[in-house]
């Protein structure tokens, strides 16, 4: 089953395109902005003064493939507030991004954007998986089993009188495990689903306050964070780790699958799993999961390699198609493989990126899998989040965010959360 739903996100706006009186829209032409190979885009410009069309001007704008090369540029001519920026299209599966530029006359220089999905749902991977994708998984999760899991929990402060909240520790296969637990104080055992909340990317605590916002729909919640760090040090802790010893982590060990740092994560992510699972309110059936960004990638790797899992929401997620270059196209952050002057990748770099690659992941997720993306994103590009969902193998929604970046939107955690209610209510009317 396949759905896939499209939000104007007006109020989540982020791109500067407002200043000194100014407007500057851009939008494709067909309102759902979807187009076959071949097919022209047009994307058609919008500019005002001060609430009225701008009577005549001149506008710069650029297309890209997705933020990716080629890139074309050219000047617009406004006529009543209007322009057209045609003549573009793709002959590949694929999105077209375009950025329009207007700098006032005091200097503030607007920009909007828009994007154009072209056949998006035949897109593909940029490579085939490794042969020992899944083998090579399940042999190191193996050595994770034989640590056992010495969970200490220490109760801590709660945002909200209902909820208990536990400071979490445990061990795992890099060495430490941190997190927070929380559910609802008047739980009985073994009456609640369970849910792993997953981080985006950063060097920080456990969030107490999103365990706990998701504990308020009846769950037992575990949120962890991937680097093991202990929860609620000052800001200026986490500050210095991440600009010190821990910067640009995401790039730790990159040539090679067994050092890099997303192996550790993988390990605590799976470790979670076995944390939560193993307390007593669990209901000894249900496990969801759901991160944005890099814990959107963590997800589904979780609906991968954990048959635990039972739900899967992943918003606006990173990490897929690390190997993009080897089909001419943009990759997902945190862009693993580096590239020669000559755009040739590093060959060490490229084999062990395929062993995180979320499009592999996908490939064995077989459980209702809720995914957003945002159309100009040029951080996690929708071509790259569409490679993933395109390999999903269950039931799988899309919610895509026509006019915005690589920002969260209430819609998307909306989203996630109805899928998550959703699915509760469904495994309690059939009594699973």
């Amino acid at each position: 089953m396949l759905a896939v739903f499209a939000v104007a996100a007006a109020s989540a706006q982020r791109q500067v395109n407002e200043a000194d009186g100014y407007r500057l829209l851009v939008a494709p032409d067909r309102a759902d902005g979807s187009y076959g190979r071949g097919d022209e885009v047009r994307f058609l410009v919008s500019f005002e003064k001060d609430g009225a069309p701008v009577a005549d001007g001149e506008l710069t704008w650029e297309v890209t493939k997705d933020s990716w090369k080629p890139k074309t540029s050219g000047v617009a001519r406004v006529s009543d507030g209007r322009a057209v920026i045609g003549g573009h299209k793709l002959d590949e599966p694929g999105f077209l991004q375009c950025r329009v530029k207007f700098v006032t006359p005091q200097g503030h220089e607007l920009h909007a954007m828009a994007g154009a999905g072209v056949d998006k749902l035949l897109i593909g991977p940029s490579m085939p998986e490794p042969k020992d994708f899944m083998s090579y998984w399940k042999r190191e999760l193996k050595k994770q089993a034989k640590i056992p899991m010495n969970i200490r929990l220490t109760p801590a402060p709660s945002t909200d009188p209902g909820i208990a909240v536990f400071d979490v520790q445990a061990d795992c296969e890099p060495g430490s495990f941190s997190a927070y637990l929380a559910y609802p104080k008047d739980a009985k055992p073994g009456t609640l689903p369970a849910m792993v909340t997953l981080n985006g990317a950063g060097v920080k605590s456990s969030r107490a306050w999103w365990a706990v916002s998701w504990a308020k729909e009846g769950l037992c919640v575990l949120d962890f964070n991937v680097h093991g760090l202990p929860n609620g040090e000052s800001d200026s802790y986490y500050a210095d780790l991440e600009n010190g010893p821990m910067f640009e982590y995401f790039l730790f060990g990159r040539d090679d699958r067994d050092s890099m740092f997303f192996h550790e994560m993988v390990m605590r992510l799976i470790r979670a799993i076995d944390v939560i699972t193993a307390q007593p309110q669990w209901d000894g059936k249900t496990v969801m999961v759901h991160g944005c960004s890099q814990g959107g990638a963590q997800a589904v790797m979780a609906g991968c390699l954990d048959p635990r899992v039972d739900l899967v929401c992943a918003e606006i997620p990173a990490m897929c198609d690390h190997t993009g270059m080897a089909a001419d196209r943009a990759s997902g952050w945190p862009l693993l493989v580096e590239c020669d002057g000559e755009g040739a990748p590093d060959a060490r770099q490229l084999k062990a990126a395929r062993y995180y690659d979320v499009v592999n992941f996908a490939r064995h997720v077989t459980v209702p899998t809720y995914v957003t993306a945002g159309i100009i994103d040029s951080l996690c590009p929708p071509t790259t989040v569409y490679a993933m969902y395109n390999q999903l193998k269950g039931e799988k929604h899309m919610l895509e965010h026509p006019t915005t970046g690589h920002i969260l939107t209430s819609q998307g955690e909306d989203f996630s959360r109805q899928a998550v209610r959703e699915f509760v209510r469904r495994e309690r009317d059939t009594g699973r």
